[in-house]
């Protein structure tokens, strides 16, 4: 009876590395159906879950990074607003990456990411950053995010929005096609229902400069603050 041959864990290691890396050279195929499946745990003392499960979204290839906006509101309702539920995900893809040329440890940050969450009309902003294997190549194909690590807190809320989440752990996978337009009008349109329910513009639009670059993630781990965001005061 033959045996199986077990690699040594270094060559396993190197060889999943590899693999990723041709991946993600590649641009491996991603469905073109919006989707996130996405989990949150609170790290506080007496833990509670959210299941984020999201149907409506797109993605912008933009010059300094890859953002996607999912939903489970479709443009056209958040764009008519009135809306007493819903949930919105922005992630920012800063870099990608690649074995042997940029981290790779989920200890890292490469994705920054914001969770709106409406709920009988009471807001909450939930922001943060981690790690995240992207699949797909940007701006010519859907995407695809693993989130594999990352920590959110509140940022700003409404007085009435109940908060039993901060700080908490959010895993799991989102996907989007590429659609730049229709991703400036999610922007626009979540800028706009932040800005009606908390009375002024509290909307991020990119990390600040020190962090704009790979090897400056490294100084960031989760279950640490956030790292430093600028809020975008601009009008959408």
């Amino acid at each position: 009876m033959s045996r199986a041959r077990r690699l040594p864990a270094r060559r396993t290691t190197t060889l999943i590395a590899a693999l990723l890396g041709a991946c993600l050279a590649a641009g491996c195929s991603v469905s073109s159906v919006p989707e996130a499946r996405l989990s949150g745990t609170s790290l506080a003392a007496d833990p509670t879950s959210l299941t984020i499960d999201l149907s409506h979204g797109c993605y912008a290839d933009q010059p300094a990074e890859v953002s996607f906006f999912l939903s489970d509101r479709t443009l056209e309702e958040l764009t008519e607003g009135g809306i007493q539920d819903a949930i919105i995900t922005h992630a920012q893809l800063l870099w990608s990456p690649m074995p042997g040329s940029t981290p790779v440890d989920p200890t890292a940050t490469n994705v920054v990411i914001r969770v709106v969450l409406l709920t009988n009309g009471e807001l909450g902003i939930y922001g943060g950053a981690g790690f995240a294997w992207p699949s797909g190549t940007p701006g010519k194909t859907a995407m695809q995010l693993e989130l594999v690590g990352s920590t959110l807190t509140l940022l700003h809320s409404t007085e009435g929005f109940r908060d039993l989440l901060s700080p908490f752990l959010l895993l799991g996978t989102l996907r989007a096609p590429y659609a730049p337009v229709e991703t400036l009008r999610f922007r626009q349109s979540a800028s706009q229902l932040v800005t009606d329910l908390l009375g002024e513009t509290q909307w991020v639009s990119e990390p600040i400069v020190p962090w704009s670059h790979p090897g400056a993630y490294l100084a960031w781990k989760p279950g640490l603050p956030p790292a430093p965001f600028r809020v975008d005061t601009r009008s959408p």
